[in-house]
């Protein structure tokens, strides 16, 4: 695990769908389904976009949980979500929260009226020091990075600029060949 660097499994950042800080929620929609639609029969799908500034600098990304979150605007009432993933909450905790606060009550054709006037900076991730590889680190660096901080993705870097995606699928199945070669010793 020494010996690969990261640099040969993570997709490009000129590979990966991007989009704009300031564009609607709508259309970050449309970017990942056109960037999965580019990429074909490709067995992984991008599950999120590098968002950018207008000097095309990586600023964060979007996930499609976040796209989610975004769409129905009663979250703003729950406030910050994100520690909910990390407690334990009982289903019948859950469905209060949601019933208390009508989450996903409203009709489809309103979430779509809506979609233009959310937009990405709002709802976007901003990277935190842990997401971060350099494309010279090799794989056991990363793989204790994705494991420690349960990330689906690192962003990679070279002199501080970043230049790709290291995702945990296409980790993991650099990771399995390297075990099924293993086996076969």
């Amino acid at each position: 695990m020494k010996t690969r660097q990261i640099r040969e499994l993570m997709v490009p950042i000129t590979d990966y769908a991007t989009i704009h800080a300031d564009a609607t929620i709508g259309e970050a929609i449309l970017a990942l389904e056109n960037e999965n639609k580019r990429h074909g029969d490709k067995p992984y799908r991008h599950h999120s976009l590098v968002v950018i500034d207008a000097n095309r600098h990586v600023v964060g990304r979007l996930s499609q949980i976040d796209i989610m979150h975004a769409l129905e605007p009663r979250y703003r009432e729950v406030g910050e979500v994100r520690w909910i993933g990390q407690s334990v909450f009982s289903r019948s905790a859950l469905v209060a929260l949601r019933e208390t606060f009508q989450l996903w009550e409203q009709p489809i054709e309103d979430i779509c009226r809506n979609m233009g006037d959310v937009h990405v900076r709002d709802f976007m991730q901003f990277p935190q020091e842990g997401e971060f590889v350099e494309d010279t680190d090799t794989m056991n660096v990363a793989v204790h990075r994705i494991v420690m901080g349960r990330h689906h993705s690192l962003l990679v870097t070279h002199d501080k600029e970043i230049v790709g995606i290291l995702r945990s699928t296409d980790l993991f199945n650099t990771f399995y060949e390297m075990l099924a070669a293993c086996q076969m010793q």
